[in-house]
């Protein structure tokens, strides 16, 4: 007897596990001190004060004393040989007459606001 072997094309699947590699992210966190600069906004108040000043006048008087003179008559009599003679004699007569004289002064007057 022959033996006869046929031989026949089949597809055979099979599963295969393959390792892939791939590079990942990796995320890696460390603290850290880092300096830091802040800033305080802070309003700062003053008062000023202001000087204002104007010119104000006052009266500033003072006595003077002035020599008025006037012409005045006076009459005159003698005797001349027992006899009266009178005549009218005109005469200076002086005086110290006191007098207030007066002016505006001006004066700085300041104040401050």
């Amino acid at each position: 007897s022959e033996t006869k072997t046929d031989y026949v094309t089949r597809t055979q699947c099979t599963l295969v596990k393959e390792e892939q590699c791939h590079d990942a992210p990796e995320k890696v966190c460390n603290t850290v001190q880092k300096p830091v600069t802040k800033y305080k906004d802070e309003e700062k108040c003053s008062t000023t004060t202001e000087e204002i000043c104007n010119t104000v006048y006052e009266q500033a008087c003072t006595t003077v004393v002035e020599k008025e003179c006037t012409t005045v008559t006076e009459r005159e009599c003698s005797y001349v040989n027992g006899v009266e003679k009178c005549w009218d004699e005109a005469r200076e007569k002086c005086w110290d007459e006191p007098r207030q004289s007066c002016k505006q002064v001006p004066k700085q007057m300041c104040r401050d606001e």
